[in-house]
């Protein structure tokens, strides 16, 4: 009997928020119990000591797997190379930091990477985005792919399972089968009109709106907002201004916060204008306790996580979105049918590697009727429609839920125990398909449950990466312009 849980040498908080937002379970290493049997396969992240070193050598003689990290030495295992075709499964951006050894029967991939201070990196710079040759939006992100990350570390771990036999298991990123797909509205500068215009499109298409408010542009009528139908209503600021000073940020937010509480409204979510996330702001979110923040300078286009801020897991968790909006597109004179084509590209690649869809919009932006198109396809699709808060609240209830497997190898006979009985479970025992299995039907046969075919989405290849760092002048030049017309709190 084989437990599904992945031991590692040294747990840090930066760890535990990758592995949590990739929903395995896992464990510090006790090297007092039998490996084989305990650990499903194990991350190797600091240089063991010789007799950890000792105990994973024989753990890789009796078919183990491993993962080793940057600062680890292969020569620690005797690991001999092999081409075992992982880099052909990761994104393109990691595939050739990915090598595999073996040591015997044992299975050893080292990442020539620190994956976990990458995760933790909340660095930024402006960066396109593919489309069409010299039509490439362009947004200031965070500079690390932390999507592709994720999906790099997902399939070496799903490898090293495989590589033993063993099914690979994770808690499913949605609350049901149907993979999310939520819209956020940055009411900057709204009129009452241009405000009214998106709620009647949300209202006709059934999908909920997250609207984060900008509150100075709307204080003679917040209570407008109050009266919309199935919306959520988030803080903007007070002021559409950014800032480093944790009085000037601390200040905005709370002058925001206060009015909508005024106004009889109660924000649980937060996103800072510009989308610029720096230590200050992270300093003053621990005082003002959203359940959840949005800031695409610390992630875009990934799974929710928890940040790292000063070297803890900051409470507050962070929703990713796809940076691009209409005002992007527009910025590169694009018309609306070639909007429409972008954004379903970006939708169309969501859905066939059931990934979470999250778009945005500013009211005095063009684009309402194309969005149409684009709800339109969202509602024909097998998307679910949720806002920021309610999959805020689905995912810290995910994170909390504790799987407990077990797979007997000789007889093919997987069980399994959920703490959180309304959760998926998503199971896979090869690179192709993948199984969903309601946690509260965990111990039905496996072929009784949704198989769903494992597709990666589509990252830029070599040559189209080439492309977009073309003319970086220019992105450094809408950089200083973008600066320049940013308003300082």
């Amino acid at each position: 009997m084989n437990r599904i849980c992945i031991g590692i040498l040294n747990l840090t908080p930066h760890w535990a928020s990758l592995l949590d937002t990739i929903g395995v379970r896992y464990e510090s290493i006790n090297f007092d119990q039998p490996l084989s049997s305990c650990y499903s396969c194990l991350i190797v992240n600091q240089t063991p000591n010789p007799d950890q070193i000792h105990s994973i050598n024989q753990y890789l003689t009796h078919s183990g797997s491993i993962l080793i990290t940057k600062n680890v030495a292969v020569s620690h295992f005797q690991g001999t190379k092999i081409n075992n075709g992982i880099s052909s499964t990761i994104p393109p951006v990691y595939s050739n930091k990915v090598a595999a050894f073996t040591n015997g029967t044992g299975l050893i991939i080292r990442w020539d990477s620190n994956p976990d201070q990458e995760f933790a990196n909340s660095d930024y710079a402006r960066k396109r985005f593919y489309f069409r040759p010299m039509m490439h939006p362009d947004e200031i992100v965070n500079t690390v792919d932390k999507n592709a990350l994720m999906l790099t570390l997902d399939r070496i771990l799903s490898k090293l399972h495989f590589h033993r036999s063993l099914p690979y298991i994770k808690k499913w990123h949605s609350p049901s089968e149907k993979p999310v797909f939520g819209f956020r509205i940055d009411s900057d500068f709204g009129t009452q009109h241009s405000i009214q215009s998106l709620y009647e499109v949300s209202r006709k298409f059934e999908i909920p709106f997250t609207w984060f408010l900008h509150v100075k542009a709307h204080e003679e009528w917040l209570s407008v907002f109050r009266e919309f139908e199935d919306q959520e209503l988030a803080l903007h600021g007070y002021e559409h201004g950014t800032s480093d000073s944790y009085e000037h940020i601390y200040n905005n937010i709370e002058r925001g916060y206060q009015k909508m509480v005024d106004a009889g409204i109660d924000p649980k979510g937060f996103c800072v204008p510009y989308g610029i996330w720096n230590e200050a702001l992270g300093d003053v979110l621990l005082k003002f306790k959203f359940e959840y923040s949005s800031e695409f300078t610390l992630g875009y286009d990934a799974l929710p996580f928890q940040p790292i801020h000063k070297n803890e897991l900051h409470p507050t968790l962070q929703i990713p979105i796809h940076p691009i909006c209409t005002g992007s597109l527009n910025r590169r004179s694009a018309d609306e049918s070639e909007m429409i084509e972008y954004f379903e590209m970006v939708l169309n690649d969501k859905m066939k590697s059931r990934q979470p869809v999250f778009f945005y919009h500013h009211p005095m932006q063009r684009g309402i009727s194309m969005w149409e198109k684009v709800f339109a396809k969202v509602r024909e699709s097998e998307l679910q429609p949720i806002t920021f808060i309610e999959y805020a609240q689905f995912w810290r209830k995910r994170n909390d839920a504790l799987i407990e497997a077990n797979y007997d190898a000789e007889n093919r006979v997987l069980t399994m125990d959920s703490s959180n009985n309304s959760l998926f479970i998503q199971i896979a025992f090869n690179s192709e398909k993948y199984r969903l299995m309601p946690a509260s039907k965990t111990n039905k046969p496996l072929h009784s449950v949704s198989e769903f075919d494992w597709i990666n989405p589509d990252f830029p290849s070599n040559d189209e990466q080439q492309e977009l760092q073309k003319g970086r002048l220019n992105l450094i030049k809408t950089s200083l312009f973008d600066w320049r017309n940013r308003k300082s709190l």
